[in-house]
């Protein structure tokens, strides 16, 4: 699995237990805006997959 995956499957497992984006960044080492953009992402895609 690529890292990239591994770190958005983590990111949505940290996430699915109430953390906060801080607690989702420290976790995995990364600044909350990075967090942030992969989580848009990942609602931007479920909405455009509505569609």
């Amino acid at each position: 699995m690529r890292r990239s995956a591994e770190e958005e499957r983590k990111l949505l497992e940290i996430r699915k237990q109430g953390k906060t984006l801080r607690e989702i960044a420290q976790r995995l080492g990364r600044t909350e805006a990075t967090c942030e953009g992969r989580l848009r992402k990942f609602t931007a895609a479920r909405l455009m997959a509505k569609l």
